[in-house]
């Protein structure tokens, strides 16, 4: 049974006037940050270089990639066959790639294909048939005649050659000469070396990718192998993908491999683990590479079953910096591979994308957060599975490396940064938290929750994309209410909460009364609205309470059995957030509890209070509301010692 957090309800509260706080005192961030440095992160090896050839990418395109959205969504793409042979030499690609789609409008005359001027097209054809074409701004124009009807298909084939701008496919030498030819299209690479609807929510429903090259090289690609034949000077590999793929996650991995095969072992079978390694590093590469299956299983725990689990998962090596997750097939940076397990965490991070990049894709680049956030979580998720919950608490702890993010999670100001990879992790963090305390638990939280909604947009979006609004609602189905409190200020919004808080209880009691007085201060941000853990230390033990906080500067008052001895704000660390306690806080021998006794809780008239105080003093009674508001003030002034009552009609 699901339930949806509300603002704690507080009818009749009872203050002492000693208990007032004033929170005057300046912030500072945590001195762990000092001496951070750009260059010293070692998480960025995971975006730097996919951000850098994006900038080069925008540079070189006629047209931004948005320019000609509107008129490419009249025609779902449901097949490509690309058949290409790629020359180290010359480097250069030639072949034809056929697309077969269908039309979504009535009356389709022309369809628009993305591919760069600087490629040569020799011929199109519409449904085998010569077909008029233009090629200018990047695009292929070409003229469908007879044009198509709402959900007919049709098929373009672009018959072309020439030499790809150096980014998408890059053609690079190792180990004293051996060619090692690999593309890398995200986001917007593929049309450098394969004409094709760059988009990243059109995906076909299937691909057969053949690649000839040279007879002493082995070229990988996605799905499973099909077919090797020996031409005598070349050889060609023909791979099929039969699970829906879109283009940027199409890949060729080239050179003079050496591999071998893992196994997976699930309940219906194994599915096959397929390395391609550079000679040289086959003993590093063995290493490094042999927690794959262990990897699988372990996010196989939190996100369901692999998504390609009838084709394969693996790796090929290639010249890069960090890595990119090719469907079933993750391109593996040469520097990652040291025979260490350094970079575990990369290799994890890439295997999450199969379920979240590659199966569910981000609808727009402005959602990017969703493939590369949930990858980047996954990370953790596997430190959890191995070390437990300390090993999971460390490393949510090294995504704020540097105790900042800059810009939005949603339409982030660099499409690959620190905070789409981190921050977006973080976000994560939180829901997990969050849904567990909607679902009734609490403290460290179990993941069941979050895996539970997972497996709902997992299953909702799978082959498919999705946006972060239908991401929300699923989210909002699971919590049982509206999470716009939520997205608006950590998806769409910037920074975090800057909170100050201080303490103050009776030292008289059972109960003991403990109030909790909370701002947030940051001036970079509006209001983060938030549930809080506060951890309360008393001399019988620890209590975990959890309050609403909705406002910029609250108050919240506890009441728990034992004398209290300290207070811990959020101790488990689920908020992302700046935290600095203030004074006065501690138990203060000049507070003295006063018994109090209240009408049913909630009231709506005729209330009668009675109340007891031991000593004459100043004694303030105060009605709240559930918002915070001060609805009345009963009581403000001196009172004797004895016995009191006060009355409080329902309204002022």
């Amino acid at each position: 049974m699901h339930r949806t957090l509300a603002p704690a309800t507080r009818i009749v509260i009872l203050t002492i006037a000693t208990l007032l706080i004033v929170t005057a005192f300046a912030h500072a961030r945590p001195t762990w940050m000092d001496g951070r440095e750009a260059g010293d992160d070692p998480r960025a090896i995971l975006w730097e270089s996919k951000q850098a050839a994006f900038e080069r990418l925008q540079e070189q395109l006629a047209l931004p990639p948005t320019a000609t959205r509107a008129s490419q969504m009249d025609y779902d793409v449901t097949w490509y066959d690309i058949d290409i042979e790629i020359d180290e030499g010359p480097e250069t690609v030639a072949g034809t790639v056929l697309m077969r789609a269908t039309s979504l409008v009535d009356g389709l005359d022309e369809v628009i294909l993305d591919f760069y001027d600087n490629m040569t097209v020799d011929s199109v054809t519409h449904d085998g048939t010569t077909a008029s074409y233009s090629h200018n701004n990047d695009l292929i124009t070409v003229t469908l005649s007879p044009p198509a009807g709402t959900g007919v298909e049709f098929e373009i084939a672009v018959t072309y050659h020439g030499a790809p701008v150096d980014d998408a496919l890059n053609f690079d030498t190792h180990g004293g000469g051996n060619p090692i030819i690999s593309s890398l299209s995200e986001p917007i690479g593929a049309r450098q070396w394969w004409p094709c609807k760059d988009m990243p929510d059109d995906k076909a429903d299937s691909a057969r990718i053949a690649v000839t090259v040279d007879d002493a090289l082995v070229a990988v690609s996605n799905g499973m192998l099909g077919s090797e034949v020996d031409n005598g000077a070349t050889k060609t590999y023909t791979w099929f993908e039969r699970y829906p793929i879109t283009t940027y996650l199409v890949s060729v991995a080239i050179s003079n491999y050496s591999s071998w095969v893992d196994y997976y072992t699930y309940a219906r079978g194994t599915m096959p683990i397929e390395n391609y390694v550079y000679p040289e590093d086959l003993s590093d590469a063995q290493e490094d590479l042999n927690i794959t299956a262990d990897a699988i299983a372990a996010l196989e725990n939190a996100f369901g079953q692999y998504p390609f689990i009838e084709e394969r998962y693996g790796h090929a090596e290639f010249p890069w910096g960090g890595a990119m997750e090719h469907q079933t097939c993750t391109s593996y940076g040469a520097v990652l591979i040291r025979g260490d397990h350094y970079y575990d965490w990369i290799l994890v991070h890439e295997l999450g994308h199969m379920w979240w990049g590659d199966s569910v894709t981000c609808g727009t680049w402005e959602d990017i957060w969703l493939n590369e956030g949930f990858a980047s979580y996954s990370e953790a998720l596997w430190f959890e599975y191995q070390d437990g919950e300390a090993g999971y608490d460390d490393y949510i702890e090294s995504y704020d490396y540097y105790g900042y993010f800059d810009g939005p999670i949603y339409d982030p100001d660099s499409t690959f940064n620190r905070t789409v990879y981190d921050k977006g992790a973080l976000f994560l963090h939180m829901l997990r938290r969050v849904l567990a305390l909607a679902d009734g638990t609490q403290y460290h939280y179990p993941i069941d929750a979050l895996e539970s909604m997972l497996a709902t947009y997992g299953s909702a979006y799978a082959y498919g994309s999705a946006i972060t609004p239908e991401f929300q609602a699923i989210c909002e189905a699971a919590y049982g209410g509206d999470m716009d409190w939520l997205f608006l200020p950590w998806i769409y919004g910037e920074n975090r909460p800057d909170y100050e808080y201080s303490w103050i209880a009776t030292n008289q009691g059972p109960p003991h009364s403990l109030m909790l007085h909370v701002d947030q201060v940051q001036s970079n941000a509006g209001l983060f609205t938030m549930p809080i853990d506060i951890e309360i230390q008393t001399t019988a033990g620890d209590t975990l309470v959890t309050v609403w906080n909705d406002q910029l500067s609250q108050d919240f008052f506890i009441s728990v059995d034992a004398q209290p001895t300290g207070v811990s704000f959020d101790p488990g660390n689920w908020i992302l957030k700046y935290v600095t306690q203030v004074s006065p806080t501690g138990v203060d021998d000049a507070v003295t509890a006063v018994a109090l006794r209240a009408p049913v809780n909630p009231t709506r008239a005729d209330a009668e209070f009675a109340y007891s105080v031991p000593a004459t003093g100043h004694v303030s009674l105060v009605i709240y509301d559930v918002t915070g508001r001060i609805v009345a003030t009963l009581v403000d002034g001196a009172v004797t010692a004895g016995a009191h009552s006060a009355s409080w009609d329902g309204r002022t």
